[in-house]
């Protein structure tokens, strides 16, 4: 191996161990083996599905937790094509913002917030939360691979867990903040981004700030679009995905 190359050209096989999972077992498992090897080859048709399968309609499932290190791997590897590679980063970070779980009858369990805004329990198994801390403990081999590109799913994955960012992702949301040269979109979603990797305090006013950076997205902050009592530092993380998700694919 030619130790000259980026670790995320060094590394092996991203989906190794696929096979010892028993994903016909899981629920919302059948047949992800297969799509994620033909996302693995840059079959986006695969990953379209594999998308629906492990985030249905914001829902994860006992699939998606353990789809996570695959995708993980997937991310991390430049052997994946660019277009498929960038596609799995939103993924993960949809997967970590996901607003429902599947319970083990089928149905799905939402995040709710009391009117402290304290987040009220769930059930076990709590998908969300399981999948969630997946996806923040995958994540800096992800941040490590993609270096200091100046691309949205970086600051995707950053809004989503922004306890694991290093600080050169932080240059990065720097840079695209304050250069004057990038896209709307992506400013505000750097912008987010910054503001919750350097922890300066997410209110009401200030995640209404943040809807005012697109018509699109003031629209639907004003017309209810986020549930009652969810915290502002959710909404906020919820409108910086979007504005990364839009600056990647309109």
């Amino acid at each position: 191996m030619d130790t000259a190359l980026p670790p995320a050209w060094q590394r092996p096989d991203p989906l190794r161990g696929l096979e010892k999972v028993p994903w016909s077992a899981l629920d919302h498992g059948e047949g992800v083996d297969h799509l994620l090897r033909a996302t693995a080859e840059g079959d986006l048709d695969a990953l379209t599905r594999v998308e629906s399968r492990l985030l249905d309609e914001d829902t994860v499932s006992e699939a998606s937790f353990h789809a996570v290190p695959f995708l993980v791997e997937l991310a991390a590897n430049y052997k994946v094509p660019g277009a498929a590679r960038d596609r799995v980063v939103f993924l993960l970070a949809a997967m970590a913002l996901a607003g429902a779980g599947f319970t083990d009858d089928g149905k799905r369990t939402r995040r709710h917030w009391n009117p402290l805004r304290r987040e009220l329990p769930r059930l076990p198994p709590d998908w969300i939360t399981q999948t969630r801390y997946a996806v923040a403990k995958g994540a800096p081999k992800v941040f490590d691979a993609l270096a200091g590109a100046e691309v949205a799913c970086a600051l995707a994955l950053a809004i989503a867990v922004p306890e694991v960012v290093p600080k050169h992702v932080v240059d990065v949301a720097q840079g695209i903040a304050f250069a004057g040269t990038h896209p709307q979109l992506l400013v505000e979603a750097a912008c987010v981004a910054l503001h919750l990797l350097l922890d300066e305090g997410t209110d009401d006013t200030w995640a209404y700030a943040i809807a005012q950076g697109d018509p699109e997205e003031l629209a639907r902050y004003e017309a209810g679009a986020y549930p009652a009592h969810q915290p502002p530092v959710v909404t906020a993380q919820l409108m910086g995905f979007r504005y990364a998700f839009r600056a990647a694919y309109g």
